[in-house]
């Protein structure tokens, strides 16, 4: 896959089919996009393309939202796997968010995307105050020669699948419905570091990462977790949060209990999948209450798992 990131001069080799939008989560609703346009590039011997833009300057807009259920280097690993042809990530500028409507289709869609197919849900906006509407782009595609795909919204138990509403379940810690939503395990990524090495005392090893400032996080917490190294799942029980009990620092870290696992993982990139809200995060009266209530998360969650 061609990652085209901080470029304001994209202009594709290739014409192209395209889809864009902020693409946070890539959720069932995104993919359902995705697999429009990768079908039409084959079909019409295309580029599929999927535009979006990096984060948004806290200068341009301070009250924005910024954190994302997945963050940049997530989202392009995760087009790598759907197998788009090129992502690219459009630097958001003061002149790219008061480029008028008509503009953006001319420059970006037409002469860097090139695109010959273009491929947006109900609701797609864009130009300057997301002035343009779908009706709009159909209008310039007639004009300038592109065909537009308006795209219904995909329905999970009657209700439209949004960004908006994966996050509503995040913030519950309802991960059965996120995972869903999403067609995968919601994860976080991270370098593993040293921590205070306090589960070894206690016979419960962890491996501990630390999320990026900009990663959106269910709450704090004890979690069934699936875990990934070197491309080899394994089982386990996470800590999302602070640590209460035994450290008063107020940094996240996700500190992960790796059943039967005693490699040496330190400075390896692991994700963690947060598969089942166990527990909220609680600071205990003794490190020996922690210990008894660890052994019984690991225990709840291996039968969950069907480990014996």
């Amino acid at each position: 896959m061609e990652y085209i990131n901080g470029l304001t001069d994209v202009r594709l080799p290739k014409a192209s089919a395209v889809t864009l939008g902020k693409f946070d989560g890539l959720h069932i609703g995104h993919r359902k996009l995705i697999n429009l346009v990768k079908e039409k590039a084959k079909e019409e011997d295309l580029l599929s393309v999927l535009f979006t833009f990096d984060s948004i300057p806290l200068s341009l807009l301070p009250q924005r939202n910024q954190h994302f259920l997945t963050t940049n280097s997530e989202r392009k690993a995760i087009c790598d796997k759907l197998g788009i042809d090129c992502l690219v990530e459009y630097p958001f500028t003061k002149e790219f968010m008061n480029m008028d409507a008509r503009e953006f289709v001319k420059k970006i869609i037409v002469d860097d995307l090139r695109a010959k197919v273009v491929v947006v849900g109900t609701d797609y906006g864009f130009g300057k105050g997301r002035s343009g509407d779908v009706n709009l782009l159909k209008e310039l595609g007639d004009e300038l020669g592109f065909e537009t795909i308006i795209v219904e919204k995909e329905k999970y138990q009657g209700q439209e699948v949004s960004s908006t509403y994966i996050r509503e379940e995040l913030a519950l810690g309802h991960m059965e419905t996120v995972n869903v939503l999403l067609n995968r395990p919601f994860s976080i990524t991270g370098v593993v570091s040293f921590g205070k090495q306090l589960g070894r005392t206690i016979a419960m090893p962890t491996v501990n990462i630390y999320p990026t400032e900009s990663k959106l996080l269910p709450p704090k917490g004890v979690y069934a977790s699936k875990i990934l190294i070197d491309g080899n799942e394994y089982f386990g029980v996470t800590n999302l949060g602070t640590r209460p009990t035994v450290n008063d620092s107020m940094e996240i870290s996700v500190e992960t209990n790796i059943f039967d696992f005693n490699e040496d993982v330190y400075g390896k990139k692991i994700e963690v999948m947060l598969m089942h809200f166990l527990r909220a995060e609680i600071k205990f009266d003794s490190v020996d209450s922690l210990k008894k209530q660890m052994e019984a998360d690991k225990e709840f969650a291996k039968n969950m798992f069907l480990i014996n």
